[in-house]
């Protein structure tokens, strides 16, 4: 029910015009509240321009990734990318998360001696709820702290806390403030911007008629301007860079794609080359941001998708998800069920306790790679000091 009312969402959000009488109804119904929305969000924007309200600044360097639209940019693999620059600089780096889509708050993780270490914000050990269910937890957190050996990632809401403790308890010299653009209670060093290139060049709506969290010239706050699956779309990605500098001509504008990386079959154990999915027949499993992304990824490593079961953003799996793919891999018979590593992590418990795949399970890893503008990040970067 949730993905079919998300999808109808998604429809309207993303027309510009109704075709219908009742998609003009609900089209005037949500622009209605967008007009509430963009107001609040203006006023919000003037209290920190005009310095009514003053963010918080912590006793070391923030470096924020975030975007201007709901899901699907692909900040999570970009937070990875700016963690691993800084810390081969010689950085302690630590992510600040808010944690969505986890039951758990307060604690941060840090991938240590071949295992997953939890710990509560007190610094006490992490309580046995939490260890003994791994699900409890956010899982893009999991996912940074898996990718990123030895970098502490500290999920909270209250970011300003979760911040200061990093910098105080863990030794943080520079942190990353994962989805952090609307965030501005917490002064930034960095503030880069991740912009789908699939983005209209005018952009949406806002929320709730369009999936814009702020409208385009909020671009003018950014230091990084970085255009993702930029080989999605390379017919457009030089105008919409044109586009994107009538905002702001100041920041470094960078291109990046989401290239696949990795192959495994997680119950086997078993790690396969990416020409696996050469001429395969898959089904495709997936809840994130961008899941026709995902499929977009499979079909260009020349697989056929039989089929595509999407649930939404950060979906918590049942065990009755996991019995319903399974029995659809019985009855159309594909080589392979392949899920992402994020799926996967909400995945496993009720994989490994319901029944069987009665096909292989592949995990597709992927990665940021930046296609043009890394020397410019790289400055940018290289001009956040330390303290």
């Amino acid at each position: 029910m949730w993905q079919s009312l998300h999808d109808a969402w998604w429809r309207l959000a993303t027309l510009d015009r109704p075709h219908s009488f009742p998609d003009a109804l609900a089209c005037r119904a949500l622009q209605t509240a967008a007009a509430a929305y963009r107001a609040a969000v203006a006023l919000r924007n003037a209290a920190y321009d005009r310095s009514w309200v003053r963010p918080v600044r912590l006793p070391c360097r923030v470096v924020s990734v975030g975007n201007l639209t709901v899901g699907g940019t692909g900040k999570t693999a970009c937070v990875e990318l700016i963690a691993s620059k800084l810390a081969r600089q010689g950085r302690r780096v630590a992510v600040l998360s808010r944690g969505y889509g986890g039951r758990s708050g307060g604690y941060w993780l840090r991938w240590e001696d071949g295992r997953m270490a939890v710990h509560s914000l007190d610094g006490a050990p992490a309580p046995l709820d939490a260890r003994a269910d791994p699900t409890g937890l956010a899982d893009e957190p999991q996912l940074l702290a898996a990718h990123l050996p030895g970098v502490p990632v500290v999920v909270g809401r209250c970011r300003d806390r979760t911040g200061r403790l990093a910098c105080e308890r863990l030794q943080a010299e520079t942190l990353i403030l994962d989805d952090g653009f609307q965030h501005r209670r917490l002064s930034r060093d960095c503030d880069i911007v991740l912009v789908h290139a699939r983005m209209p060049f005018g952009g949406w709506a806002v929320l709730p008629r369009g999936p814009m969290r702020e409208p385009m010239d909020s671009l003018r706050r950014a230091d990084v301007l970085i255009i993702t699956k930029a080989d999605e779309t390379l017919e457009t990605v030089g105008a919409l860079r044109e586009r994107l500098r009538a905002f702001n001509r100041d920041a470094a504008l960078v291109t990046a794609s989401h290239a696949p990386t990795s192959l495994v079959d997680p119950l086997g154990d078993e790690h396969h080359s990416l020409n696996r999915l050469d001429g395969a027949r898959v089904g495709l499993l997936s809840s994130i941001g961008d899941p026709a992304g995902f499929e977009a990824t499979v079909r260009r490593l020349h697989a056929t998708v039989a089929w595509h079961r999407r649930f939404p953003d950060h979906h918590r799996y049942r065990p009755e998800d996991w019995e319903a793919v399974a029995a659809a891999a019985s009855s159309g018979w594909p080589d392979a069920i392949v899920t992402t590593e994020k799926d996967w992590i909400r995945l496993e418990p009720v994989v490994r306790q319901g029944p069987p795949a009665p096909v292989p399970l592949w995990v597709l890893g992927i990665r940021m790679q930046l296609l043009s503008g890394e020397d410019d990040l790289d400055a940018r970067l290289a001009g956040v000091g330390v303290r």
